[in-house]
């Protein structure tokens, strides 16, 4: 069994002398978000050489100094120990959040012999109850500059592996115990966004070993819908820096965009589908991020999404409506719920209000979904330049061109 070990004696917790390195030399080569496995030897050789020891009060708050913390990921025949702070935790900006790793300052007598791994040790030790051996692996450097906790802390990301599921946590302000990749999908959303980016990166690792290759086709889960976009299969523009927690179990939220196309009231008595809509026909809104829009009963609307969608050739994308929305008479999409393969621009909603009230929407806000499927074989005419390409590329909602279907596109 593992003993714990002493806390700091040096008084108060802002008093605790911790290892910092300062930003500029940490980034001089430049600033990366997630975590980074390449040269590590020369980022570990500059913590070495360029660390200092400031009070944690002085740093906490401070971006100029990264504090090193060591970010221990316990894993187990496949499962990982997750632990959630509880709401009295010491630190209220992580009250009552999960997180994937043990971490902790480096104090000077940290560096009391042996290197990273040693630290890494010493951590565990002194945080967890663990019954069993066990072997360290360092993985990397995490940096996320998203928000304020992240901004002024670096961590180095270990691997633990143990031979048995008999682990706890000593401290009094958190639980955990180990789950699997799968199962922890359900917390993603209220993880601190280390343990959003260690969890995304064990999940790439792990699609590895399922030689996704071999998938021939079907509708794509969470997991491979992330994958392809961050390898640029999938490609999705105008994405924010929380994409990946819209993410759910078979699509991905996209959102309202900045520009809408109503029919006027009472310009023509009717429209000839041979000659197409007159360019009049419609008036344009145009909106800012949170601006609403009223859409009344029985009104009729076109816009597309903030995203701009490009799809390979052997998948295709379908467009499903949000059931909150629908459960108060808001219809997204009418029939045109299919993006060809090769399609390439900002999918455009055909939105109307089959409710008895009118309802309040905000540009910005989630308004539909997208699920992908992979195709047996990739098609041999992709959607855009092809016959029936009539919107491919518009980044604004395009009326209907339906006075062209069935002619030879020139």
């Amino acid at each position: 069994m593992i003993k714990k070990l002493h806390p700091p004696a040096d008084g108060k917790k802002g008093d605790e002398k911790v290892m910092v390195v300062a930003r500029n030399d940490l980034f001089k080569d430049g600033i990366w978000h997630g975590i980074k496995t390449e040269n590590l030897s020369k980022y570990i050789k500059l913590i070495n050489d360029k660390h200092k020891f400031f009070p944690r009060a002085q740093v906490e708050e401070d971006p100029k100094w990264q504090q090193v913390i060591p970010y221990l990921v316990f894993e187990s025949d496949s499962r990982f120990f997750l632990m959630r702070r509880k709401g009295n935790h010491t630190d209220r900006r992580l009250s009552n959040m999960y997180s994937l790793g043990i971490g902790g300052h480096i104090n000077r007598s940290d560096l009391s012999g042996g290197g990273i791994l040693s630290w890494a040790r010493r951590e565990f030790e002194e945080e967890i109850d663990y019954s069993g051996k066990f072997t360290t692996e360092f993985v990397g450097l995490l940096n996320d500059d998203s928000n304020d906790v992240g901004l002024v802390h670096l961590g180095l990301v270990i691997r633990i592996k143990g031979e048995n599921d008999k682990i706890t946590i000593r401290d009094e302000h958190k639980s955990g115990k180990l789950v699997s990749l799968e199962e922890m999908r359900k917390s993603y959303k209220r993880m601190e966004t280390w343990s959003q980016i260690v969890y995304d990166f064990l999940m790439v690792q792990n699609s590895k070993s399922k030689k996704i290759a071999d998938i021939s086709s079907g509708v794509l889960p969470d997991w491979l819908i992330q994958k392809y976009i961050q390898e640029g299969v999938i490609k999705i523009t105008c994405l924010d820096s929380q994409w990946k927690s819209k993410i759910d179990q078979v699509s991905i939220d996209f959102h309202l965009g900045n520009n809408l196309k109503l029919f006027r009231a009472g310009a023509y008595r009717f429209i000839d589908t041979r000659r197409g809509l007159p360019e009049d026909a419609m008036e344009e809104i145009n909106l800012k991020d949170g601006d609403p829009f009223i859409l009344e009963p029985g009104a009729f609307a076109i816009t597309s999404t903030k995203e701009i969608l490009k799809l390979p050739k052997d998948i295709l994308g379908r467009l499903e409506g949000k059931s909150s929305l629908a459960r108060l008479g808001i219809l997204v999409h009418s029939t045109a719920a299919r993006f060809d393969p090769g399609w390439n621009g900002a999918p455009v909603l055909e939105l109307g209000n089959l409710g008895p009230k009118p309802a309040i929407l905000y540009c910005g806000m989630p308004i539909c979904a997208f699920t992908f499927e992979k195709l047996a074989a990739p098609v041999a005419m992709p959607y855009e330049g092809s016959r029936s390409d009539r919107y491919s590329g518009s980044k604004k909602p395009v009326a209907s061109k339906i006075e062209k279907h069935g002619r030879k596109k020139r």
